[in-house]
């Protein structure tokens, strides 16, 4: 296939000796613009006009005058010609979209004369003579260009400048006539076109079937007349004339041109291309129509209902048998008398609709349903209607009024423990903190996963559980969300909620959220803000603003019931003091790096060896501060300065904490370095003839962990101390992981092969942050140091 510019070239032969070759592609690229509202044109066809400007070729007939030509006369290429002719077909208007993506309309029309009738094809800007024609009219159509169409068939199509005269009947009385007769749908017997005058019994939902490579779209409208009922079937663009002219059930409308069709013993009726809906008031019978009690379903085909929708279930995508997807949706409705389960599928999924809406469905099949077990659902098919808040009768409003009271449930009364747990409330809050999803084994065996939220509004805050799916959510931490049909259970002597796959979960509208308090407002009220210095032990529902000063090692240890557990330690701190806090299981994997800001919320705070300790448990958060909280926050140097105070080694004291000490490495021990530790208890362990055996456990361990250790001297002009450092900042120290030590004992066979390198580091000086303790044995101070400054 020749590309778009060897085309462009080969068609200038034609006209080579009348333009240059850039005018020639200028006319294409203007013709091009001007008809860009035209979906059906061609390139060939661009071309050919183009060519026409300067060929003067003999199949094209160009006139100036807009003289009026014979249909059975026009050839395809010409242009600038004028039909006149019976008007005996308008079809109705329909829209698309430009492939600039703009929104364009077209209209055909049917001309006859007395040599034979074609097709006129109307774009957006010829619209404005839709209302001066009528079928039967006579009429002349100036300016138009003759195309062959999508068919195969001529057609005449107009342009910008193109226009419409209805002619007096006078001008041409041996036309072809026009009778419009209308057709009763008892006496559609054969295949052909018909006009009827019917009224609207029900009007399906948009469907969609696969065809080979192609989406087609499907609306069936049920009509009758005096004489019977029919479907009218509308295929794709056309099922936009549902909305454009505003049809609804129990309308009348006068059918153009309908196209009937029998198959299976069954006739129906379609939409032609140059068919024409008309919306009026004509006379056909009214119809009464039998709604079904939802108390008194049972199996049945093709009932209708009317109800209030109480319950609405997320949409289910699947995979059908051809591969393709589908979408597959619950709703619960109800009425006086009683509530069912609709099933909804692929377009009705998309149908907008919130709880507490009336809906009526028409055209549904009841049927047992085998899930429940003792009940009927409704099933809506491939033929149903389905209407939102429809027009109903008084009395039948009055009666659905009892049931559409649907209230948010405010959270205050979620935790009231006085009513039964079990309850189905609907709320809507801010996330006011958010777990991890955690995964879990049930027990026949499946996996599952739950992730626990607190969600807060103007009066409480209530922990909910997010089950499986459920807890794949998009929100995050101050993000306003509903939960509809979420279930309370109690917990530790609190009301929480639960919410699983009949739950469903939106995002509120404006008004929903209108008196719903700020995320920052629901914060300060929830928490009290402390400095580390003003924490007590078991106080609850504290926040820190913090900076991390250090991040230990993973610790893992087995449970009583004999799980295995994760722990971290991480020290923090703030322009008052540090504190260590204890990380376990998932939370020991988040990436805390030295000197990040973070917020810590309701902490457990506890003490051990007279030292406040945190430990970040179910109800605590822990989590990076916003980029708008760190900016408030002092940087880990300005809380360094003020936190770690510096002391000469002759004034320090008994059970100093975290104070700054510098000196020259005295001596330093180099000999043995690693200790072995039972992965199970983390208590040292020592080899043996049978080889490790810890005296906790009781259990012979066969690969432990190993434990990095270095005693060092140290000295300023004051005096000395015994300084030890442990695991991390052992390994900075030195400059080599526990890993790489234990490696290159495993080649060497010996634990003393790296004293000389240890050794080498006396006489350097280093700067430490430390506490110190007494050691009774030697009646010394000590300091366990926390963090290596510097190396000098």
């Amino acid at each position: 296939m020749a590309s778009e510019d060897e085309y462009y070239k080969e068609r200038y032969q034609e006209v080579k000796d009348k333009v240059e070759y850039k005018d020639f592609l200028n006319d294409i690229k203007e013709i091009k613009e001007e008809n860009g509202d035209s979906p059906f044109i061609t390139e060939e066809q661009i071309v050919d006009m183009a060519i026409e400007k300067y060929a003067g070729r003999q199949n094209i007939q160009q006139t100036h005058t807009n003289q009026v030509q014979e249909i059975s006369s026009l050839i395809e290429g010409n242009g600038n010609i004028s039909i006149q002719g019976r008007l005996i077909a308008i079809s109705n208007i329909k829209t698309f979209t430009t492939k600039k993506g703009r929104e364009g309309k077209v209209a055909n029309l049917t001309v006859e004369d007395n040599t034979g009738k074609i097709r006129v094809v109307m774009w957006t800007d010829n619209m404005k003579y839709m209302s001066r024609i009528s079928e039967g009219d006579i009429v002349k159509i100036n300016n138009l260009e003759v195309r062959k169409g999508y068919t195969g068939d001529l057609e005449v199509q107009m342009r910008n400048n193109s226009s419409i005269q209805v002619l007096p009947e006078e001008v041409d009385p041996s036309l072809p006539k026009y009778e419009e007769v209308i057709t009763n749908l008892g006496d559609i017997k054969e295949d052909g076109e018909y006009n009827v005058i019917v009224r609207i019994k029900k009007i399906s939902t948009l469907r969609e079937i696969q065809k080979d490579d192609r989406t087609l779209q499907i609306v069936t409208l049920d009509v009758m007349d005096k004489t019977g009922a029919m479907e009218f079937t509308l295929w794709n663009k056309d099922t936009k004339l549902v909305e454009t002219l505003d049809l609804k059930e129990h309308d009348t409308i006068k059918i153009l041109k309908a196209r009937a069709q029998t198959r299976y013993d069954q006739t129906s009726l379609s939409n032609s291309w140059n068919g024409r809906i008309i919306k009026g008031d004509y006379d056909v019978p009214e119809f009464q129509e039998e709604i079904l009690k939802i108390g008194d379903a049972k199996e049945a085909e093709k009932v209708t209902i009317i109800g209030v929708i109480t319950k609405i279930y997320d949409t289910i995508t699947f995979d059908k048998n051809d591969g393709s997807e589908g979408q597959v949706r619950s709703i619960e409705v109800t009425d006086d008398t009683g509530s069912i389960r609709v099933t909804l599928w692929n377009k009705e999924t998309e149908i907008a609709m919130d709880k507490g809406d009336i809906i009526k469905i028409s055209g549904g099949n009841v049927e047992f349903d085998d899930y429940a077990g003792d009940s009927y659902r409704l099933n809506t098919g491939w033929n149903a209607s389905i209407v939102i808040n429809p027009e109903i009768d008084d009395e039948l409003s009055k009666k659905l009024a009892d049931i559409n009271n649907f209230q948010i449930t405010k959270i205050k009364n979620v935790l009231n423990i006085d009513e039964d747990e079990g309850r189905e409330v609907d709320v809507i809050g801010r996330i006011l903190s958010m777990q991890d999803i955690r995964e879990f084994q049930r027990v026949d065996g499946t996996e599952g996963q739950v992730r626990s939220i607190d969600l807060a509004d103007e009066t409480g805050i209530v922990r909910t559980s997010l089950w499986d799916e459920k807890s794949d959510i998009d929100q995050g931490l101050g993000d306003a969300i509903k939960i509809e049909n979420a279930r309370t259970r109690l917990g530790q002597n609190v009301m929480e909620l639960s919410v699983g796959r009949s739950s469903r979960i939106t995002v509120p509208s404006e008004e929903e959220m209108a008196d719903l308090p700020s995320y920052q407002d629901l914060e300060r009220d929830r928490y009290n803000d402390r400095t580390i210095s003003q924490l007590e032990e078991n106080e609850q529902n504290t926040k820190l603003r913090v900076r991390i000063t250090n991040v230990g090692e993973v610790s893992t240890f087995t449970r009583v019931d004999g799980r295995d557990g994760r722990v971290r330690p991480i020290n923090v701190a703030d322009e008052t003091a540090e504190i260590q806090v204890s990380l376990w299981d998932d939370d020991t994997e988040k990436k805390f790096p030295e000197g990040l800001a973070i917020i810590i919320e309701n902490p457990v705070i506890n003490s051990q060896n007279g030292h406040l300790r945190l430990s970040i448990g179910n109800g605590s958060t822990i989590r990076q501060a916003r980029q708008e909280e760190a900016e408030l926050m002092p940087s880990l140097r300005e809380i360094e300065n003020k936190l770690y105070v510096e002391k000469a080694i002759e004034d320090i004291e008994e059970d100093d904490q975290h104070i700054k000490v510098k000196g020259v490495i005295e001596e330093i021990n180099g000999d043995k370095i690693l200790y072995a530790m039972c992965p199970n208890c983390n208590k040292r362990i020592v080899q043996s003839e049978e080889g490790y055996i810890c005296d906790i456990c009781g259990e012979k361990i066969e690969k432990p962990n190993y434990l990095m250790i270095i005693s060092t001297t140290l000295r300023d002009e004051t005096g000395t101390i015994q300084a030890t450092f442990f695991r991390k900042q052992a390994e900075e120290l030195i400059d080599t992981t526990t890993e790489e030590v234990i490696k290159i004992f495993e080649q060497t066979s010996d634990e003393s092969s790296m004293s000389s390198r240890i050794e080498d580091l006396v006489g350097h000086e280093v700067t430490i942050i430390a506490d110190s303790n007494f050691n009774e044995y030697d009646e010394d101070i000590r300091l366990n140091v926390r963090r290596l400054v510097i190396v000098l």
